[in-house]
């Protein structure tokens, strides 16, 4: 966030939009927040606590979109979702908090919720390639078999270029090696 406030400062210490960033907007923002934080502290722990897989997801995974920090900590929140209504709902106190934490069995379903968000992360291009990879190669034996059918239908002389050499034989690449026919 540091890195993201220097590059929008310019030379002279502007914004973009060619403003200097208010003091006072920044202390009013800090006056707004910290006594929400302590309203809503039982929150804050249990989600500061509960949301650890998402954060390292976050700063392990490198690529430009982020998808890897996206699919653990969707379905992180997804294993966090029930007990934070129960929090919310019963009883909002740091104690209850701190129960629904020490609970094995909510720990449990929350990583193993943010554990299968990682194996959806690893396994889906997987998936998605073999699949890609199983349709290109039975469309190409498809169109093989439609190009055999074409040929005894018309004939060989089809499949002759107009310099009479043949289409079907594989024709050597500049470079490739003399024994590979």
């Amino acid at each position: 966030m540091a890195k993201a406030a220097t590059k929008a400062l310019g030379s002279k210490g502007k914004s973009a939009g060619g403003k200097k960033p208010s003091l006072l907007r920044n202390v009013g923002l800090l006056i707004a927040v910290v006594p929400l934080i302590f309203v809503f502290m039982p929150t804050v722990i249990f989600l500061g606590i509960t949301m650890i897989p998402t954060l390292v997801a976050l700063m392990v995974d490198k690529s430009g979109r982020r998808y890897g920090g996206i699919a653990v900590g969707a379905l992180n929140f997804s294993g966090v979702l029930p007990y934070l209504l129960d929090l919310w709902l019963k009883d909002h106190s740091v104690p209850h908090a701190l129960t629904l934490l020490a609970n094995v069995f909510n720990l449990m379903v929350i990583l193993g919720a943010s554990a299968f968000g990682w194996m959806l992360y690893i396994v889906t291009p997987l998936l998605v390639s073999g699949a890609m990879s199983f349709s290109s190669s039975n469309r190409t034996s498809n169109l093989k078999t439609k190009q055999q059918e074409l040929l005894a239908h018309w004939g060989p002389d089809v499949a002759k270029a107009d310099d009479g050499a043949d289409m079907m034989k594989k024709r050597r690449r500049p470079g490739a090696d003399d024994d590979e026919d």
